[in-house]
């Protein structure tokens, strides 16, 4: 495995295989089993004979294949629930799905939440098991504002903000919580007397699940003083709506928790350490690889992040040479959208490394990078795929990478030269991956 030809069709193996590997709904089925009327969620172990209503909330980029699991499971002993998606993949579970909007909030992200509490309030009794099944993308498909004069486009509004500003996703979070009525733990207390557990895929590090669709099932351990920080750093008041500004979450003098109802268990089924340990393993395995994992490569600005993984291959490159090297990643970058362009932070992440690899005449190595949900910023794509060569064969055909990145237009550059990843929503969403091979 020497050729680039050889590199981008193992990078490319690699990526889609573990997607295959990761699959949402085989995951939940691997975590929750029913024995007669016992009941394994997690770890936690229920009599459902002593359960007369159960309930299955599922919100999220995976909500469908993990309800869809549940159902499977449980069939006609679920009572009632509710699915929120921003797209259904696979067959249509039985329980109603709402499509929510993604990056955004859309008018079902709103009705999603108001009906998901009043079955909350409906249902809620001793006698209740509330089975939340709670996955990445949730925070902007599942929303209920803090204060009635907060409308669906000033919503929209906060989120395009948030996305736009350069803050990472426990910043982001940590904002939408304090401006909602349902993250941070609100949605559970709507039921404090049920018994609940909640069963999560992380789209965030593992050691905080509170921010995965920003905390609707876990309390928030947030401060006020943590909400006016970030919204100080970024400016926040200045970007957001008026009504927004006015909200109780800017007068308050100190965050109020929820009341009750939190879950009597949670449960992290899987995460994006995951999907790099299932990359490594199919890298090592199906093409001889020495991989190396850069857990320390997860977050950054994008330029920053790229340099260092660009200059870590090559380093492994020297160090193994004449064998096949992997380096594998997670997280995602920081990515400012400067343009009025197509793309996201995995396309523009490769659109760097093929000028940097152009201009250092990077030989033998390719640089992938995409979202495990299919979806990449504000675009068809998933990410994409760049060698050396990448940028001479844009000049070819006469695309300037140059004016592609200033104007954020990372897919369009790609999708010209067949480069770019599409593969539609996955149904799953555990950050990214990134995946650089040498020869």
């Amino acid at each position: 495995m020497t050729s680039t030809t050889k590199l981008r069709e193992a990078a490319l193996t690699i990526f889609h295989r573990t997607l295959a590997a990761i699959d949402a709904e085989t995951v939940v089925t691997s975590h929750l089993q029913l024995d007669d009327n016992r009941l394994v969620a997690g770890n936690e172990t229920i009599d459902l004979g002593k359960i007369s209503k159960l309930l299955v909330i599922a919100i999220g980029k995976a909500s469908v294949p993990m309800a869809r699991a549940a159902e499977r499971i449980l069939g006609d002993r679920i009572t009632d629930g509710l699915i929120v998606s921003n797209a259904v993949i696979g067959s249509l579970p039985q329980l109603p799905v709402l499509l929510g909007g993604h990056p955004l909030p859309n008018a079902a992200s709103l009705e999603a939440a108001a009906r998901a509490l009043s079955l909350l309030k409906q249902h809620d009794s001793e006698q209740t098991l509330v089975l939340f099944l709670i996955s990445g993308g949730g925070s902007a498909m599942f929303e209920q504002p803090i204060d009635p004069g907060i409308t669906l486009d000033d919503l929209q509004a906060v989120n395009k903000t948030l996305v736009n500003c350069g803050a990472v996703i426990n910043e982001m979070n940590i904002v939408r919580r304090h401006l909602s009525a349902v993250k941070g733990g609100k949605l559970a207390a709507a039921a404090p007397r049920s018994r609940q557990v909640s069963l999560y895929i992380s789209d965030v590090n593992s050691d905080d699940l509170t921010t995965v669709a920003s905390g609707p099932t876990l309390p928030d351990a947030s401060t006020i003083e943590d909400f006016r920080r970030i919204v100080e750093r970024y400016d926040l008041m200045n970007q957001f709506p008026a009504s927004v500004v006015r909200s109780t979450a800017f007068r308050r003098q100190q965050a109020i928790p929820p009341e009750g109802g939190t879950p009597n268990r949670h449960f992290l089924l899987m995460d994006n350490r995951h999907a790099m340990m299932e990359a490594q393993c199919i890298a090592e395995q199906e093409f001889g690889c020495i991989v190396e994992l850069a857990d320390d490569l997860v977050e950054g600005h994008v330029e920053a992040m790229m340099l260092a993984h660009i200059e870590r291959i090559v380093l492994l490159q020297a160090k193994h040479r004449g064998k096949p090297v992997a380096l594998i990643s997670g997280g995602e970058a920081i990515c400012p959208v400067r343009g009025n362009g197509q793309g996201g932070r995995n396309q523009e992440f490769i659109l760097r490394a093929a000028i940097q690899m152009h201009q250092f005449q990077t030989e033998n190595v390719v640089a992938l990078s995409a979202g495990t949900d299919g979806i990449d910023g504000h675009s068809p794509a998933a990410g994409a795929i760049a060698d050396a060569e990448t940028i001479a064969r844009a000049a070819a055909k006469g695309i300037s990478a140059e004016a592609h990145l200033i104007n954020s237009d990372s897919f369009n550059f790609f999708r010209e030269l067949g480069d770019a990843i599409i593969t539609g929503p996955t149904g799953n969403n555990v950050r990214d991956l990134r995946i650089l091979l040498a020869g």
